[in-house]
């Protein structure tokens, strides 16, 4: 299984990242995330990539990103 962005659905809003680290560390701080987001406030461009140590949320039944993504740009394929 993979986590799949939608770049046309996406804001930049950074939840996913947030909510990856309170899987991760019990905390929300973008700090401890495995997904990385960069927003270009100047062009709006958003940069958007996940580490290759994300565990799919191991323990959820699905992915924490892909569930509370209010823009539904992420799926889990």
């Amino acid at each position: 299984m993979e986590i799949m962005r939608d770049p046309d659905a996406c804001y930049g809003c950074r939840t996913c990242q947030v909510i990856c680290s309170f899987h991760h560390r019990g905390e929300f701080s973008t700090e401890f995330s495995d997904i990385h987001v960069l927003k270009n406030h100047r062009t709006a461009a958003i940069k958007w990539s996940i580490d290759l140590t994300c565990d799919l949320c191991k323990g959820e039944e699905e992915p924490l990103c892909v569930k509370y993504c209010q823009y539904r740009a992420l799926k889990a394929r």
